[in-house]
């Protein structure tokens, strides 16, 4: 059963600025570029996930990839099958395309020349020579927050 504490205004604004984001992308898809799930307002160098997101990531094997609201970047978060929180930049290392999490083999995998890195963002099999770059992922109560000064690979 969902929980039927309703949207509050906030989660409202932050689906209606997804909206906007998904339909102003059109054929996005086809270069490699995927859609986020859901955009983040950014704080100094913070991404605090709101409670909706936050939520969808409680289970284990779930991802999510969150755009920056003041930026192109894309960041995919990841709850492994072992509930850790991993958080990566999303863009292949390659060729820039938008990698996604392979729940199957519990690697990330880029669509476009089935590049593969561990979910710290390591190389795993090629053509991508270098890590995915990597942020720390820490709850706040029941919010996942990315510090992105954490930024490493």
């Amino acid at each position: 059963a969902m929980d039927q504490k309703g949207f509050s205004r906030r989660d409202v604004l932050q689906l209606g600025v997804v909206a906007g984001t998904l339909s102003a992308c059109g054929g996005c898809a086809t270069t490699g570029a995927r859609k986020a799930d859901v955009v983040a307002p950014q704080e100094t160098g913070v991404l605090r996930l709101g409670e909706a997101p936050s939520a969808k990531l409680r289970q284990p094997d779930a991802s999510l990839r969150v755009s920056l609201a003041e930026t192109s970047d894309k960041v995919l978060v990841i709850r492994a099958r072992d509930g850790s929180l991993h958080a990566v930049s999303s863009k292949c290392t390659h060729r820039g395309c938008d990698v996604g999490y392979d729940k199957d083999t519990g690697r990330i995998v880029c669509p476009c020349h089935r590049s593969e890195f561990a979910l710290d963002g390591g190389n795993v099999k090629g053509p991508a020579q270098r890590p995915l770059r990597r942020y720390d992922v820490t709850l706040d109560g029941d919010r996942i927050v990315i510090d992105l000064s954490s930024e490493q690979e």
